[in-house]
């Protein structure tokens, strides 16, 4: 967990874009609060290695998700419940559970309808917040840090160019 919550931090430093590491965020939200062997969260795992998002954010705001999900799993399994009974869309939800493919997404399942739904209602909201929240780390905190003396010193130590150097050598 110690090694996720480095390569986060390793990843808010990074000359990563803000919208790399919001889009990473936000996969990580969707596979994290909806349950996990579904059809949708296979695709969004095949798009998180085809499209360039930090991995380490990816694996972090999972876990973190994850966890979360338990405790609301029964908040959005009440929501699913009330989407599948909404008497106006008996018949979509009847239409879309005789097509084979829509039967493999399992939408009539209240969980993973009530998650899924909820995560897409939180998705724009996390994205444009933790775009700006990252931007402005990085011109606050993470330029205040730099400026300190202790870490400019420990900076030109050669303790710190050795650690850099074999942290390079062990990631390849």
């Amino acid at each position: 967990m110690i090694n996720l919550l480095a390569k986060g931090l390793k990843a808010l430093n990074s000359d990563d874009s803000p919208w790399q590491i919001s889009l990473a965020l936000c996969l990580g939200l969707l596979v994290g609060l909806t349950p996990l062997l579904t059809v949708h969260n296979m695709f969004l795992l095949l798009l998180v290695l085809i499209v360039r998002v930090n991995l380490g954010v990816f694996s972090l705001s999972l876990g973190i998700f994850s966890g979360v999900a338990y405790v609301i799993d029964p908040l959005s399994e009440g929501f699913g419940f009330w989407l599948l009974h909404v008497e106006s869309l008996q018949s979509f939800w009847t239409a879309m559970y005789q097509i084979s493919f829509w039967r493999l997404l399992q939408f009539n399942n209240s969980l993973v309808l009530g998650s899924l739904c909820l995560c897409l209602l939180l998705v724009p909201a996390v994205f444009i917040g933790s775009k700006v929240l990252i931007e402005q780390y990085r011109l606050t905190i993470m330029s205040w840090v730099q400026r300190r003396r202790l870490i400019v010193w420990l900076k030109s130590s050669r303790v710190f160019s050795a650690y850099l150097l074999l942290n390079d050598r062990s990631a390849k």
